[in-house]
Parts: C-alpha cells; structure tokens; sequence
C-alpha cells in the first residue's frame, strides 16, 4: 500500500510538469476548436478559396499550437529543479500555465484585423460568434498578443522563482 508520503517522494518537480503542461496542453486543444485551425476535411473542399484559407490557418496553426509549445516545454523544464517538495510541484502548475498564452497568440494571428487570409467574412463572424464577442472592436493584433507574450513570460518567471524556495 502506497501512504501519503511515499507518493510525495515519488513526484518531483519536473514530474509534476510533465503532468500539469499535459492537462493544460489538453485544455489547449479543447480552446482552439473555435479558431477551426484544423477541420482537414477542408483539404478536399471543391472551394479553392475556401481551400487555400484553410491552408494558411492549417500551417499557422501547426506552428503555434503544435510546435512552439513542445519546444517551449523544454524551457520549461530547464527552469523547474528535478527535486520534491510542494515548491518545486507548485513551480511546475505556475510554469504550465504559460502554454495558454499560445491560445492567445493564434487569436492575434488569424482572428484579429488581418483576418481575411484566414476565414472568409461568414467564417470570421462564426469564429468570433464562438469566441463569444461578435463585432467586438477591441479585437485587434496588440490586444491579443501582448497578453500571450506576457502568459509566455510571467508565468515561467514566477514558476522559477516558486520552484527555488527552499523548503
């Protein structure tokens, strides 16, 4: 039978990282269905326009919600010390935060002002529609990127900082 205190020894804090970015990584795809970013069934659409929109969307989409944030992760791990303890465990939920500032990014890429090389006016008004702000006029590129990078930056810094307290 495993105690209370063999299972805090068992989880360190890279551990608890590789567990938390993973359910916030979870939560990330479940947030982007919205922006539609990968609805493959478009790569056989009869549309062209419609075809090559989604294309453009596919491969940013790729990029900011598939790449950058596996390679984020290992910045991530780098900063959170392989030891136990609830710091370091603390450290790690605080730093997997950071990978919802993607989220943010994505929007100010294809669901702010430059739009059109991405969805076709009807699909812009559905993405916004489900974002839950129709004919929001505070959706623009620096309302939406400055706080992805700052998601991308606060957060690690305040993880570093959590996960080196000694205890």
């Amino acid at each position: 039978m495993v105690t209370g205190s063999e299972v805090g020894s068992l989880l360190n804090g890279k551990d608890a990282l590789i567990l938390f970015f993973g359910v916030y990584f979870t939560l990330l795809m479940n947030l982007i269905r919205k922006y539609r970013t990968f609805d493959l069934q478009l790569l056989f659409s009869e549309d062209n326009d419609k075809k090559s929109r989604f294309r453009r969307r596919f491969l940013v989409g790729f990029v900011v919600i598939d790449i950058l944030p596996i390679m984020f992760f290992l910045v991530l791990y780098l900063i959170i010390p392989d030891r136990s303890g609830p710091f370091p465990i603390m450290g790690a939920a605080f730093a997997s935060l950071s990978v919802l500032g993607f989220v943010k990014i994505l929007h100010a890429i294809i669901a702010t002002e430059n739009y059109a090389q991405y969805y076709t006016p009807e699909e812009f008004q559905y993405v916004l529609g489900q974002w839950g702000r129709k004919n929001d006029t505070d959706n623009n590129f620096k309302a939406q990127i400055i706080p992805g990078i700052c998601y991308l930056i606060v957060f690690p810094v305040l993880a570093y900082i959590i996960a080196h307290i000694p205890f």
